[in-house]
Parts: structure tokens; sequence; C-alpha cells
């Protein structure tokens, strides 16, 4: 094997083995009273309808990259689970908001608490130089992981 095929070799099993170590890590460190019996799909939802005020339907399913119909499938287990409601506008009674309950605010802030901390801790032993080189890095990652999405929903959108 070359050094190059190598290198790849291991930066693949990096990226691999470390996106698996968050969400294993996330799940654990979610598993407590305050987010009993969520998934962390369910997390990243309550994440995205926000800490503050109600958010119309279509901005909560933008921020999350998915269609209306699987949010509206999430919302209403969240909503079963008393952690998110439902209301309509005010200004157009077609829309639905959803805004988190005080039981969806605690889980928000305990998933906000777990990635302050997962971040202090994976900067911990860096040097401010480390830092900007991996946030440089991850960021090039994150693009084309982004831009490979955008084609997939491009691709679907043809068919």
């Amino acid at each position: 094997m070359t050094e190059t095929a190598a290198r790849r070799a291991e930066l693949n099993e990096l990226l691999v083995e470390t996106f698996n170590s968050i969400l294993r890590v996330e799940e654990d460190v979610l598993n407590n009273r305050l987010t009993d019996g969520l998934t962390i799909a369910e997390i990243h939802t309550i994440h995205a309808v926000g800490l503050h005020d109600s958010s119309p339907m279509n901005v909560v399913a933008a921020r999350l990259g998915v269609t209306l119909a699987t949010l509206t499938a999430s919302v209403s287990r969240l909503v079963a689970k008393g952690f998110v409601v439902r209301s309509r506008s005010e200004e157009d009674r077609r829309q639905v908001l959803v805004s988190l309950t005080a039981a969806g605010r605690s889980a928000y802030r305990t998933h906000e608490l777990f990635h302050r901390q997962m971040i202090d801790n994976a900067l911990a032993n860096l040097t401010s130089e480390e830092e900007v080189v991996l946030a440089r890095a991850l960021s090039k990652v994150k693009t084309f992981f982004e831009d490979h999405e955008k084609g997939m929903a491009a691709a679907r959108e043809a068919k």
C-alpha cells in the first residue's frame, strides 16, 4: 500500500469511528431523566425548534433538511412525549407553529451542555494553531458532505 493510500485509509477509519463515537457518546450522555425516551433524531428536532419563540413547521424542516411529512411525524411523537406543542399562527391560521414545553427546554439545554463539554474536551490539549487547522479541515470536510447532500437532493428531484 502506498503512503497516500495508507493515509487515506487511516483518515477514512478516523472519520467513520469519530462519527460513530460521537453518536454513541451523545446517546449515552443524553440518556438521563431530562431526555428520557428521546432518540437522537428527536433531540435534534428539539434543537431545531429552538429554545425561544414558536417556529413555523416549514422553517424547522428546512433547518433539519427533512421533508415536512418527516417533521410532522417527529413532532407528533414529541407532542405525545410532552416536549413540544403545536399551535396556529395568529396572522395566518394555515401556518402551524411549534414550540418547546418546559420539558423540551430542559432537553434542549441538556443537549447544548453536552456539545459545549464535547468541544471543550476535544480542544483541551490543542494549541490555538492546532485549533485553527482543525477548524479549517473540518470546514472543508463539512463542505464536501453538504455538496454531496445537495447533489443527492437534486438527483431525487430529477426523478
